[in-house]
């Protein structure tokens, strides 16, 4: 009998750890953030990760009713760690829409605003703002863009993708005959960001978002955003060690080689 349990016992947690090991795929959101060759970044930031300071970052679209693809939407650069509400010089970063081709160089922190998106004149967050996630209030600026229709794939989870660690593909999609939800595909809208001249202490973070017209407050709220687990966020800007570093670091290496040789032949 005990033979019997503890057999039962094996084939429990064996077939639990199978199924445990099975890769969960989640639903597609309505919008979601990528970056080409970026990578997973758990708990507590759960952000989609570039390797360095130049990729390409895209904007994913599942067009529904209450996001069309006529729609204009937003980017929030949104500069991290929280900085402010004092201003800086941080250096800068560029922002190149692939659609359009217009390069923007925004200088941290002088062409940036204080607060939380989407843009407003007011400094604190305030109810219809972006939720603060953690990055929430610091500089920010805000890019505006809309989703070419010629540009529709096959709709993905970003996260999921990143995790899995395949290439995005970009092959156009055409829905089959009575489609609907997530086999109408989604749109996708393409940026190129160099972060090479921020200083190396910060990283920039990137939101997804739609808005609308307040009707009890005025200006504008968010009406639909990318989930937090599907922004992204540039690498840092680390230096390159100077050549007489690099040559004083292979002398200290070398050091302790032959210091280590001369061990164990005593």
């Amino acid at each position: 009998m005990r033979k019997l349990i503890t057999y039962a016992s094996i084939i429990g947690i064996t077939a639990l750890t199978i199924f445990t090991g099975v890769r969960e795929s989640h639903a597609i959101p309505d919008l979601q953030l990528d970056i080409a060759g970026g990578y997973y970044e758990g708990a507590p930031e759960e952000t989609i990760m570039a390797t360095g300071t130049s990729f390409t970052l895209y904007a994913l679209l599942r067009a529904d009713s209450t996001n069309s693809v006529a729609d204009t939407y937003y980017i929030s650069a949104a500069l991290v760690p929280k900085t402010g509400p004092a201003d800086y010089s941080l250096g800068s970063f560029s922002f190149k829409n692939l659609q359009t081709n217009v390069t923007s160089t925004i200088n941290v922190t002088a062409d940036m605003e204080y607060g939380a998106p989407p843009l407003e004149t007011a400094i604190e967050w305030e109810s219809g703002d972006l939720a603060k996630h953690g990055i929430y209030e610091t500089f920010f600026k805000e890019f505006s863009f809309t989703f070419n229709t010629a540009n529709l794939i096959e709709a993905y989870n970003s996260m999921d993708r990143t995790i899995a660690g395949d290439s995005i593909d970009l092959t156009p999609y055409t829905p089959p005959a009575g489609a609907s939800g997530e086999n109408l595909g989604m749109y996708y809208a393409a940026f190129d960001i160099d972060t090479s001249g921020l200083d190396s202490d910060y990283t920039i973070h990137f939101d997804l978002y739609n808005t609308k017209v307040q009707k009890k407050l005025s200006g504008l709220s968010i009406n639909d955003f990318a989930p937090f687990s599907h922004d992204a966020e540039s690498g840092h800007n680390y230096p390159m060690p100077e050549p007489s570093s690099m040559l004083l670091l292979g002398s200290g290496l070398l050091g302790l080689g032959l210091f280590g040789r001369k061990l164990l032949r005593k």
